[in-house]
């Protein structure tokens, strides 16, 4: 984590392209994530907090984009189809409401194998499905608070604190 820290992977989901990783050392997180405690509207700007260029920037981009379904491709519940530019090293960053609040994760575009979709067409893990999930193995998600819009420095400086970079080796 962070090109430092050493963690194990203490849980792992394949279909959801979750993992859940325990640091070798304690550490204190910058900020914990709140999750969206109601499902976004169709349209809503979103903006995705990821290691576009893996380890080649210090801090996390942002990228912006827009609800497009509320479910897959397929009606799939517990998908969220968003209209964005992700990058293949997004994946596992969180989707982020306007006011800060966690909509969802990136998955990863290899998860529709063996379909290439269009440019700009990207999944995320529903906060529900993460919650429910993480909920099973003793964590329990804090709920966003309604209500405040932060400005898009505080939306930025949000992200950053909930966003860290992973790289795996094995």
């Amino acid at each position: 984590l962070e090109r430092n820290v050493e963690a194990t992977v203490t849980y792992r989901n394949a279909a959801l392209g979750l993992a859940l990783l325990t640091p070798v050392t304690q550490l204190s997180p910058r900020a914990v994530a709140s999750f969206a405690s109601t499902a976004p509207r169709l349209g809503a700007r979103v903006a995705l907090s990821g290691y576009s260029y893996e380890d080649k920037l210090s801090a996390p981009v942002l990228t912006l984009g827009t609800v497009a379904e509320l479910t897959g491709l397929n009606g799939e519940p517990g998908l969220t189809r968003l209209s964005l530019a992700a990058l293949p090293s997004d994946a596992g960053g969180p989707v982020l409401a306007d006011s800060g609040s966690v909509l969802g994760m990136l998955l990863p575009a290899d998860l529709q194998a063996p379909r290439q979709l269009p440019p700009g067409v990207a999944f995320a893990a529903s906060a529900e499905t993460l919650a429910a999930a993480l909920t099973a193995q003793g964590i329990i998600p804090t709920a966003a608070p309604p209500g405040a819009q932060p400005t898009p420095n505080a939306l930025a400086a949000m992200a950053r604190g909930m966003t860290v970079l992973v790289s795996c080796w094995e």
